[in-house]
């Protein structure tokens, strides 16, 4: 008999338990950004020419595109100055370790509570060719904590080994530090608890096709959550 997983994307259970009330630059900054490594990292591993210029004006589309589709309007000397910011990102990213990293497959948290099964799809920026994953915030995570990056690093620190990779700004410049998040498996009781209110835009699937589809981690509770080989 098959067995059905209640399952949703982290970002659901993360945007209902701490929404996001950045300015829609800043929203729209952070999307472009990311576009803008994740190619970055991808295509810099088949050339050894410097692909920041083309870094840049990709970020930079993806900008403008994102503004428009929210209709917000901005200036044109405010437009400049967001180019100014990310090309000095962007060479900071250029100077880093981790643009040898690529994006990881999804994975899926797979999680067991008494006679209820949830699950959620998990995927962070990078992962390394050890197993430790890296996840990217546009800002200074030290000088501004945000408790939707709490939330989601606590999912995500329960695939393996996690950092948050952040951008630290001085005098103009910007460089790259990260922060390791250890995993706490108590955060899975309230997501049982998000799951089992069938959330809109969460599915059912069937157990085995999560586990032949998706890299999973499975966590069991009995007294405690554990980490387990099966469910």
């Amino acid at each position: 008999m098959a067995i059905n997983v209640v399952v949703a994307p982290t970002y659901l259970y993360v945007r209902s338990r701490a929404p996001e009330n950045d300015p829609p630059i800043r929203l729209a900054f952070g999307k472009a950004l990311d576009r803008a490594i994740s190619k970055y990292n991808y295509y810099s591993m088949h050339t050894t020419r410097s692909l920041l210029g083309k870094a840049q004006r990709c970020a930079m589309a993806v900008l403008r595109n994102e503004l428009k589709n929210m209709e917000v309007e901005v200036s044109g000397e405010e437009l400049k100055e967001q180019a100014r910011k990310m090309w000095r990102m962007l060479a900071a990213w250029y100077k880093s370790p981790y643009v040898r990293y690529l994006r990881p497959k999804t994975h899926v948290i797979i999680m067991r509570s008494g006679d209820f099964i949830g699950a959620l799809y998990a995927q962070p920026d990078f992962e390394d060719n050890v197993g430790q994953f890296y996840e990217v915030k546009s800002f200074d995570i030290e000088k501004e904590p945000k408790k939707h990056v709490q939330v989601q690093a606590g999912v995500f620190s329960l695939l393996g080994p996690l950092f948050l990779v952040y951008f630290s700004e001085q005098d103009g410049y910007y460089t790259v530090k990260q922060k390791f998040v250890p995993g706490d498996p108590q955060i899975l009781d309230d997501v049982v608890d998000f799951l089992k209110s069938r959330p809109e835009g969460s599915e059912t699937q069937p157990l085995e096709r999560l586990l032949r589809s998706f890299p999973s981690r499975i966590y069991v509770k009995e007294n405690d959550w554990k980490r387990a080989k099966k469910i």
